[in-house]
């Protein structure tokens, strides 16, 4: 029989000393959460999250202590640098510089190119690597590539952007990057759903929620859209100054993971972002190393040269009229300072014209 209120109230505030015995003064919480559970140190993902974890932190806290020109001009180049990432892995080879030259409108259609017998003239440093192409690489792919790098860089630079909110964000996004109708809205939310109920280290969150996307039937393997969505998911609310780095590992460990499941695929993923980490590193050590060397460049009262290189740094492609618009100055004056730059060894020509000409940081 239930005892009575009063009886009840009497038993709360009774000294433990009174009770009964040892059953009044069990703990309230269940036996299995009491109980510790020794760390497996030999699970087969401890040792890539760990070296993942790593390279991105490096690269995060470099990147943040970084001047303002180089932060900018690493986030820009690692944008270009993930998308020809994503392309090789599509087939399609395209160095990073030749993308930014497409984005940019100082190159067009590869198609038009190829068939007019002068595709070498819009992918000048792909061609000195690759020599020449029996077909064109697709205008398709190469437009959702650069749909790729916008988006990426776009996630570090606003903040407030929250391309995860719900389904219909999440299919907005797609749109964005070129993944029409790649799922349904439902479907959509479903996997949303299915992603924030997982759990552990969020690495291992975005692995899991990348293989899940593409094991939609519907997906198609080589789409950019899974691992995008990772990327969303790295940042989530949290300001990061690099986007979760992937595609710029090298080929040969994007093509290792498409041979493996369960936890070996979640192994070489980590393997994908360690590497692609330790790329955006070497790149920032360039752009380091890039600044230093105009320290030692002459500087007087009303020598426009360190703003110039200052723009250098933070650009992919400088171009005459890039500059000229930077600085208020005229087309020629800019003309003078990117030659200077290139005698300085800073700069090189990036396009192999004798007009119309684009600059970028020499290797």
């Amino acid at each position: 029989m239930p005892e009575s209120p009063e009886t009840e109230d009497e038993h709360c505030f009774q000294p433990p000393w009174e009770t009964d015995g040892d059953a009044d003064l069990e703990s309230p919480f269940p036996a299995h959460a009491r109980q510790s559970v020794e760390p497996d140190y030999h699970h087969p993902l401890l040792e890539p999250l760990a070296r993942a974890q790593e390279a991105l932190t490096c690269l995060e806290t470099r990147a943040e202590t970084a001047s303002a020109a180089v932060a900018e001009g690493l986030l820009a180049r690692l944008s270009y640098r993930e998308a020809a990432g994503w392309l090789g892995y599509a087939h399609v080879w395209i160095h990073p510089h030749d993308l930014a030259l497409r984005d940019r409108s100082l190159t067009g259609s590869y198609g038009a190119a190829f068939r007019a017998g002068r595709l070498g003239r819009q992918i000048p440093a792909t061609t000195a690597r690759e020599g020449e192409f029996e077909a064109a690489p697709s205008d398709i792919f190469i437009d959702q590539a650069l749909r790729l790098a916008r988006l990426w860089q776009r996630l570090a630079e606003l903040r407030t952007w929250r391309p995860l909110a719900d389904a219909a964000a999440i299919q907005e996004t797609l749109q964005s990057l070129g993944c029409r109708g790649a799922l349904a809205e439902p479907e959509i939310a479903d996997w949303l759903a299915l992603t924030e109920g997982f759990s552990g280290p969020r690495l291992i969150r975005c692995g899991r929620a990348v293989r899940d996307w593409m094991s939609r039937s519907t997906i198609e393997p080589c789409n950019p859209d899974g691992v995008f969505l990772a990327a969303c998911l790295w940042r989530d609310k949290h300001a990061r100054p690099i986007p979760l780095p992937f595609w710029s590992a090298p080929e040969a460990r994007h093509y290792r993971r498409d041979l493996h499941v369960g936890l070996e695929w979640l192994a070489d993923f980590l393997a994908c972002v360690e590497a692609a980490a330790l790329v955006g590193l070497d790149e920032l050590a360039r752009l380091q190393r890039a600044e230093a060397t105009t320290r030692s460049l002459g500087r007087t009262a009303r020598s426009r040269l360190p703003q110039a290189a200052d723009a250098a740094l933070r650009a992919p492609i400088l171009t005459a009229r890039d500059l000229a618009k930077s600085l208020g100055i005229t087309t020629q004056a800019a003309l003078g300072l990117l030659r200077q730059l290139s005698e300085a060894g800073i700069l090189q020509e990036a396009t192999g014209r004798s007009s119309w000409r684009a600059f970028t940081l020499a290797n």
